[in-house]
């Protein structure tokens, strides 16, 4: 049995351990801090249960892409929820819910990219021109922007069609919070023999032969083939000897996305109706979280991208609470309590540098040169998570699997029916 270690365990950790372990591979998965998860831990405050970074997914429905993946893995086993209502974005003042892809005769040349995970030089085109040429409202079209990296003007075809047109198609919601998902995939590697340890930040990695020896903070070693799903560029800096510098120089040049704002709302009991789609008000993205037996939301989220530091976050907080009352009546006298976090909140607890919330941008008219393979120049080191290829729950899914079939040398069809 060969042996495998993760560094990390957000999803794309997670993944890569659970295809390993049922692929013979005995998996050790570090986590630096003291919940697993990354983008899809939890927390409470107030009595009131947030996610961080997870709150509905697309592509679950059988034959489209996520759905693929998930199935043979057993995650279809846990309680998603089918969202009742499309994504609404709100438009001076005015609300459109968002149709179908099919609903709109254009997106039917969209549909082979949204369904092939392989980056094509038609997919590399600018969305906002597409739809500018297709005849739509790109403000209505690209009002879901919070799922996407910012500028919107540069945003590509291949991001588009594999988010914005599946979230079009239906999305779901996981009862329970993302952290559901994290605690599945830990114990589907465990119950293979494997092993999820935190409070285990790796400090180095030292390539040996074919494997790799990687060091944590408290002195303990593990050795074999490693999977990082942290930032390439931070793991290149703890391989000993340095990594050759072309490759790290290639790291360097490349640009990470904006951060997010979040502000955590806890409601007045039995204020303020419950709604289960996303709305989305100047790119602003408003999610309610909790509800109680009677219908009515005991909590809502607020998320809108920030391109820097975030100074006075109480008065950014009111603005976006503010800012969403224009759409949700009554929300500023129905707020018990909020709790906000920032990028340099999400850079502690995920290391992305600069807190980006989607790592590294995969931008138009730059996308070949900005995705990163999982195979590195170092034997045994390979990478996987969203800086890699698309970010989301989608996105994150379909890179892992794409880290592994390069580990163990099979198209990522066979491999998903061989789980």
């Amino acid at each position: 049995m060969s042996d495998a270690v993760v560094i990390g365990s957000g999803l794309g950790g997670l993944l890569c351990g659970a295809v390993l372990s049922r692929k013979g591979f005995r998996v050790t998965v570090l986590e630096g801090g003291s919940q697993i998860g990354g983008c899809l831990q939890s927390f409470s405050r107030g009595g009131i249960r947030f996610d961080t970074g997870f709150h509905s997914v697309a592509g679950l429905a059988p034959g489209d892409p996520l759905f693929s993946i998930f199935e043979p893995l057993g995650l279809m086993d846990l309680p998603w929820e089918k969202v009742s209502s499309p994504d609404e974005v709100v438009v001076d003042g005015r609300s459109h819910f968002l149709p179908s892809p099919a609903e709109i005769p254009a997106f039917a040349s969209l549909k082979p990219l949204a369904y092939n995970m392989d980056f094509t030089p038609e997919a590399s085109r600018s969305a906002w021109a597409w739809l500018r040429r297709a005849g739509l409202d790109t403000r209505v079209m690209l009002g879901s922007s919070l799922r996407l990296q910012s500028p919107l003007s540069r945003i590509s075809l291949h991001e588009y069609a594999h988010i914005a047109y599946h979230f079009m198609n239906g999305s779901w919601r996981l009862q329970g919070g993302g952290a559901m998902l994290a605690e599945a995939l830990a114990a589907d590697i465990r119950a293979r023999g494997g092993q999820v340890l935190t409070r285990k930040q790796v400090v180095g990695i030292t390539p040996e032969a074919s494997a790799c020896l990687v060091t944590c903070s408290d002195r303990s070693t593990f050795r074999g083939l490693v999977v990082s799903d942290i930032h390439p560029l931070l793991t290149a800096r703890l391989l000993t000897p340095r990594i050759r510098p072309s490759y790290l120089r290639r790291l360097q040049v490349l640009t990470n996305g904006d951060g997010i704002f979040t502000v955590y709302i806890k409601l007045k009991d039995r204020t303020l109706r419950y709604a289960d789609h996303a709305i989305f008000i100047n790119g602003m993205l408003v999610h309610f979280g909790e509800r109680d037996a009677e219908g009515y939301a005991r909590s809502v989220d607020l998320l809108t991208h920030v391109g820097g530091p975030v100074g006075d976050r109480i008065a950014l907080a009111h603005s976006c609470i503010h800012l969403a009352s224009t759409r949700i009546g009554g929300l500023e006298n129905a707020v018990a309590d909020f709790w906000t976090s920032t990028p340099s909140t999400w850079e502690r607890y995920t290391g992305t540098p600069g807190g980006s919330a989607y790592g590294i941008l995969k931008e138009y008219p730059r996308m070949s040169v900005c995705m990163v393979p999982p195979r590195t120049p170092v034997p045994g080191l390979f990478l996987t998570g969203q800086n890699l290829g698309l970010h989301g729950v989608l996105g994150v899914s379909s890179t892992a699997l794409l880290t592994c079939s390069h580990i163990l040398q099979a198209d990522m069809a066979s491999l998903l029916k061989k789980l």
